[in-house]
């Protein structure tokens, strides 16, 4: 019995300090002109084109694409913010696999890479849309 009484004084306590344990929002990234990316001199036969600025609430993410005769030859990743450390740090872990498996494949058609999968997404989206905008000229 006395064992029951001592559990549920520390179950309350526990509760009681849970309930006020009061913590801040993370800090979001608003949406922001991004400046688009000086052309760069194409060879002939090449279309480069940027794709849309997305945004998670951690990160702004704009790619760049260049297509020779319809298939993908360069990408470039125009911007990549993180709102902290911890996000700065999953970017740039992603972002040379990402860039290093779309110029493999040749395409957008990429799988995310494990533990950045909200910026994976949407640097893999902005490239599709910079393939989508190469490819119409």
């Amino acid at each position: 019995m006395r064992r029951a009484i001592v559990a549920l004084i520390v179950t309350v306590v526990a509760v009681v300090l849970l309930v006020r344990y009061d913590t801040d929002p993370p800090v979001t990234l608003t949406e922001r002109a991004i400046p688009p990316a000086p052309p760069p001199k194409a060879k002939p036969g090449e279309v480069t084109a940027d794709g849309p600025a997305m945004t998670t609430p951690f990160s702004v993410i704009q790619v760049q694409a260049t297509l020779a005769r319809g298939r993908l030859t360069g990408v470039k990743t125009i911007a990549m913010s993180g709102d902290g450390p911890h996000t700065k740090a999953l970017n740039a872990r992603a972002e040379p696999i990402l860039r290093a498996e779309a110029l493999k494949a040749g395409s957008a058609d990429i799988d995310v890479v494990s533990g950045a999968t909200s910026s994976s997404q949407i640097w893999i989206e902005s490239l599709k849309g910079a393939i989508r905008k190469a490819r119409r000229g």
